[in-house]
C-alpha cells in the first residue's frame, strides 16, 4: 500500500473530502419516494380519485428494506443528508478505482512484466491472458 505521499492529489483529495463528509455531515444511503394512497376516511376525495401524495425514504435498517414517512418540513432536510450520502459513494468509487489501478500495476509488477499501457480493452485483454 503506498504511503499518502505516493499517491496522486486527486486521490488524497478524494480520501479527505470522504473522511471530512462522514465525521462532520449527517448523512443517509436510501432513496425519496412519492407513495399515493387512500386515507381511509369517509367520504374524502380520495376514495374516489385522487390519492394523497405522501414522501417516504426507502432505506435498509437491519438488513431489510422499510419505507419511513417523512413529514413535509423534514423533505430538505432529508435531501441534504441523502445528497451527503451519494457524494460520499462518489468519493469512495474513486478510491475504489485508483486501488484498482493499483493493484493491477502490482500484479504486471510481480509478473515481472512492464506495466499496462493506459487504456482499459489492453488490460482487459491482458487479464483474460492470465
Amino acid at each position: 500500500m503506498p504511503s499518502r505521499s505516493q499517491r496522486s492529489s486527486q486521490e488524497r483529495a478524494a480520501r479527505s473530502s470522504a473522511v471530512r463528509h462522514v465525521a462532520d455531515s449527517p448523512l443517509l444511503r436510501g432513496s425519496l419516494v412519492v407513495m399515493h394512497r387512500k386515507c381511509g376516511k369517509p367520504g374524502c376525495h380520495c376514495e374516489e380519485g385522487e390519492k394523497h401524495a405522501s414522501l417516504y425514504l426507502a432505506v435498509r435498517v437491519r438488513n431489510k428494506r422499510t419505507m419511513i414517512y417523512i413529514p413535509q418540513q423534514l423533505e430538505e432536510t432529508v435531501r441534504q443528508w441523502i445528497q451527503n450520502g451519494q457524494r460520499v459513494d462518489e468519493l469512495l468509487d474513486f478510491v475504489s478505482q485508483q486501488c484498482v489501478e493499483q493493484l493491477l500495476e502490482q500484479k504486471q509488477q510481480a509478473r515481472g512484466q512492464s506495466p499496462p499501457a493506459s487504456g482499459r480493452r489492453q488490460r482487459q485483454r491482458k487479464d483474460r491472458n492470465s
